[in-house]
């Protein structure tokens, strides 16, 4: 009888589809592009992008309802170099939600003075 069970669990658990699988290259470069179009826009409300950036994304999931991508967004501004973390989701080839969730020092500094909120809590 134990043996029957854990050779269903096992025929079963092959069988079974992951719901979440790793972004392909392809969608991992559409998804970078489009938080680093939208996290700068974000951003520039209280820091003028000046410089170089970068988004590292630090998951990349797709599932039948789209893309889900944790990142850091690193660029250059007058001061120096800033960042904010977040995730976001796609679905097709559009950004649907962008949550910038944590600022590095100086941006959260920059946020404060001008009294624009960046970040979700």
């Amino acid at each position: 009888m134990f043996k029957t069970a854990l050779l269903s669990a096992f025929v079963l658990s092959a069988l079974a589809v992951p719901a979440f699988a790793e972004c392909s290259g392809s969608e991992e470069a559409a998804t970078g592009k489009a938080i680093s179009t939208a996290a700068a826009a974000a951003v520039s409300k209280v820091v003028a992008v000046e410089g170089k950036q970068m988004v590292n994304l630090s998951m990349c999931e797709t599932s039948p309802g789209g893309i889900y991508a944790e990142f850091k967004f690193n660029f250059l501004g007058a001061d120096g170099l800033y960042w904010v973390e977040g995730n976001a989701r796609m679905q097709g080839a559009s950004l649907s939600e962008i949550k910038l969730k944590k600022l590095s020092p100086n941006l959260a500094d920059a946020s404060a003075k001008t009294g624009i909120k960046v970040a979700a809590k």
